[in-house]
């Protein structure tokens, strides 16, 4: 069944793993490198956010553009007449389509009717059927020769058409969306309050929920392995926005999709067992006892961490998911509107409370930034990272739902170990990626077999 989504929504989910692989890697790599700056990351993870309004933007143009020479075209020359507070949907585009289907059979028919002298030399053809540019004037009527005219005409609508059927290939699901599953009657009511929000306060429940889970997020770093990390976060997200969906949306869950979620649970807990053994061995190795991390205890607080992390991730996953859905919230501006409240609040919180905190060392951090050029580089860098990142990921919760997004987040993991160990044993400083460890990282990759068998059986029911 998941390989029937269009390829628009695949798209998107190849993206979302792909981009948040990435950018666990580029952040743990700092990490490593000395710049252990959780808070300045989480500002910067905001900002990137942020720019997706710019991105909006620029979308909101070009659907506005097109929609102009498509209407162009259907209606030879007449003005669209659309809300530009709402995209044009796939019925809008198909309708248009239609349009221009009518305009070329009356175009034929008003060539096989007249006499075939007249046909051959030209015909006068209503205004209203010419193609013509949106700009010109309008006549009551023109004269044109009827080779060019038709020939003139049938490319136009052969470009439309091809345009319009490989959208609809590109768009349409041979299954339904994912974020209609399981949903009913009683799931409507529930969200019947998202309509008496205000418009612009819609992003802030999530933009708080955001703030808080970006900063644990890269704070867990610091204490835990990012492919572990991953690993942890991917299942944990699952297990509890299938739980969430339950409580808050109603949705139907079959029995055997609790049966997977309770298989990737136990994955989960497999592998925080195997690392937790991996950092006590460290601890007691003369070589890491002497490190800043690495021991038994940081890796309980990068445990605790990430659970408090997957908490209010799976909160704001479920938030974004209602009201964009409920109440048609573009998701870049969504995700824009939430970099920007987040941004702002965390900006406070950085200049006046962020030493107290004791994540990180905001003095030494600017001391590093003023002395290092590579480094301010890598932090103008790392917002666009951040925005790709995001695009995809709310994107993903648009056109799937919550939890599918979740269950497509556990593939992130390979791509974070195969490339962290690459990295350690490939590059020419084992203080980066990660090593292999014997028996625990053998553990490790059984508890992600575990995981990714439950997601086999999680999908083995639509």
């Amino acid at each position: 069944m998941i390989c029937k989504y269009s390829g628009y929504t695949w798209s998107i989910l190849m993206g979302m793993i792909a981009t948040g692989s990435a950018r666990s890697i580029v952040v743990k790599l700092a990490y490593q490198s000395g710049f252990k700056a959780p808070l300045t990351i989480t500002l910067l993870y905001l900002l990137g956010q942020s720019f997706s309004l710019f991105v909006y933007g620029v979308q909101k143009w070009f659907t506005n553009d097109y929609d102009v020479i498509s209407t162009t075209i259907t209606r030879g020359g007449e003005e669209p007449k659309m809300n530009h507070d709402e995209s044009p949907s796939m019925e809008m585009e198909m309708e248009k389509f239609q349009r221009v289907e009518v305009v070329a059979d009356n175009e034929r028919r008003d060539e096989n009717s007249l006499p075939k002298k007249q046909n051959e030399s030209s015909i006068t053809v209503p205004s209203d059927k010419i193609l013509t540019n949106s700009l010109s004037d309008s006549s009551a009527s023109a004269s044109i020769p009827s080779s060019a005219g038709s020939d003139s005409l049938s490319l136009s609508l052969s470009v439309l058409e091809f345009y319009s059927n490989a959208r609809a290939s590109f768009y349409e699901d041979e299954i339904p969306n994912g974020s209609n599953h399981g949903l009913s009657s009683e799931s409507e009511e529930r969200i019947k309050w998202v309509h008496l929000v205000p418009f612009y306060a819609k992003p802030a429940i999530p933009a708080i929920l955001n703030l808080l889970n970006s900063a644990l997020r890269w704070a867990s770093l610091v204490y835990i392995d990012a492919s572990v990390a991953e690993m942890m976060i991917s299942g944990l997200e699952l297990t509890l926005s299938v739980v969430a969906a339950r409580i808050f949306r109603k949705r139907m869950v079959a029995k055997t999709r609790w049966i997977g979620v309770i298989i990737v649970a136990a994955g989960v807990i497999v592998i925080e067992r195997a690392n937790n053994s991996k950092h006590q061995q460290q601890s007691t190795s003369e070589e890491d006892s002497a490190t800043t991390h690495g021991g038994a205890h940081d890796a309980m607080i990068g445990v605790v961490l990430i659970i408090l992390q997957s908490i209010l991730s799976v909160l704001q996953d479920l938030g974004e998911e209602i009201f964009m859905q409920a109440t048609d919230f573009p998701a870049t501006m969504m995700l824009g509107m939430e970099g920007l409240y987040g941004f702002c609040i965390g900006l406070v919180i950085y200049f006046t409370v962020g030493d107290q905190l004791r994540i990180e060392d905001i003095d030494s951090t600017m001391s590093m930034l003023s002395n290092n050029t590579k480094l301010r580089w890598w932090v103008v860098g790392l917002p666009f990272l951040f925005l790709l990142t995001g695009i995809f990921n709310i994107k993903a919760t648009g056109v799937t739902s919550a939890m599918t997004r979740n269950v497509w987040k556990n593939m992130r993991t390979v791509l974070v170990w195969v490339a962290a160990l690459g990295i350690f044993y490939l590059g020419k400083d084992s203080a980066y990626g990660e090593a292999w460890h014997t028996p625990e990282s053998y553990v490790i990759l059984f508890g992600f077999a575990v995981m990714s068998a439950g997601i086999v059986v999680y999908y083995s029911s639509r």
